[in-house]
């Protein structure tokens, strides 16, 4: 998983990420070693807590099977299913006025694209 800088995910964050509250954050999840001619990654959901624990009982869903949280109108998924990347945005946010770290996690599957189900939505 790899946060950018912009929309066009050419800037990675390098290190430590500092973001501003409401700053629009770019994220790719990516796999390596696999051929990409064959398999495409899919994100099935992606979600946000305020300590480095995917289970921890506060969450915010970004992505929800394989779609943006229609609760949540600053995450824009765009692109899932095309490629060994997946990609998603979304606007910075704090859990509590105390607790200023935000943790991503995904939930993520590998699918044949020769069974032409991978993406549920169409890329740009």
């Amino acid at each position: 998983m790899i946060p950018y800088q912009d929309y066009e995910f050419m800037q990675p964050f390098t290190g430590k990420v500092d973001a501003e509250l409401d700053q629009e954050m770019h994220v790719e999840v990516r796999v390596e070693g696999v051929d990409s001619r064959q398999f495409a990654l899919v994100m099935d959901t992606c979600w946000a807590t305020p300590v480095n624990d995917p289970n921890y009982n506060l969450r915010w869903d970004l992505i929800i099977q394989e779609c943006p949280n229609p609760n949540d109108d600053t995450v824009e998924l765009i692109q899932n299913g095309v490629s060994t990347s997946s990609r998603f945005s979304f606007r910075m946010f704090i859990f509590t006025a105390n607790s200023t770290k935000l943790y991503l996690h995904c939930a993520v599957h590998l699918c044949l694209l020769s069974n032409n189900r991978c993406s549920t939505v169409s890329s740009r």
